[in-house]
C-alpha cells in the first residue's frame, strides 16, 4: 500500500489535519506545543513496509509505516531494521500492542539523523481522532518534524526502552 498525505494546521489553529484519499486524521496541539508557522503544509508518500515489495518504494517513501502490530520489543526490532535498510526515510512508525495495558496501543516512531526513537500511545485520553484509526498519526508526526521540531518534542512521545 502507498498514499500521499497532506497534513496541514489552520492559520491560530492548535491542531494538524492529515488527509488522504480515503481517511483523515485530526491530532490536537497544547498552545505551547503549536506549530511554529501559521500554516504548515507537507505532502509526502507513505509506504506501508509490510505489504509493499517494491524496493523503489520502500527507498523513497517519506514515511515508512508498518501495518503489522508488534510488542515493544519486537517494534523496536523492526524500526531498527527499517532504519538501517532505509537511511532516507523521514520517519519510521512501528504499531505497538503493549503487553498487560489491557491491550493499549500506540507506535514506535524512529527518526533524524541521530535515529531518535520513541513510544507514542492511543487511548481515549489523547487528543487524536479520526476515520484512519490512527494509521494517520505517523504522518502527523513527520509534519511536526519538517516544521523544524524533535521527535522527542510530540506530545504523548516517550522515550522508548534502552533493551
Amino acid at each position: 500500500m502507498k498514499r500521499f498525505v497532506v497534513v496541514e494546521a489552520p492559520a491560530f489553529g492548535d491542531v494538524l489535519h492529515a488527509r488522504c484519499a480515503n481517511a483523515s486524521f485530526t491530532v490536537r496541539l497544547s498552545p505551547g506545543r503549536r506549530a511554529h508557522s501559521p500554516e504548515v503544509v507537507d505532502e509526502h508518500l507513505v509506504v506501508d513496509v509490510d505489504a509493499c515489495r517494491d524496493a523503489s518504494l520502500l527507498d523513497c517513501a517519506d514515511v515508512l509505516q508498518g501495518s503489522l502490530t508488534h510488542s515493544t520489543p519486537g517494534a523496536l526490532r523492526r524500526l531498527a531494521e527499517l532504519m538501517s535498510a532505509h537511511p532516507a526515510c523521514g520517519i519510521a512508525a512501528v504499531p505497538v500492542s503493549v503487553a498487560g495495558a489491557g491491550g493499549a496501543r500506540g507506535w514506535a516512531l524512529a527518526a533524524g539523523a541521530d535515529r531518535t526513537v520513541v513510544l507514542a500511545p492511543n487511548g481515549p485520553h489523547r487528543p487524536y481522532r479520526g476515520s484512519a484509526g490512527q494509521s494517520l498519526l505517523p504522518s502527523c508526526v513527520h509534519a511536526w518534524l519538517v516544521e523544524g521540531r524533535s521527535l522527542r518534542e510530540w506530545p504523548s512521545a516517550r522515550a522508548a526502552p534502552s533493551d
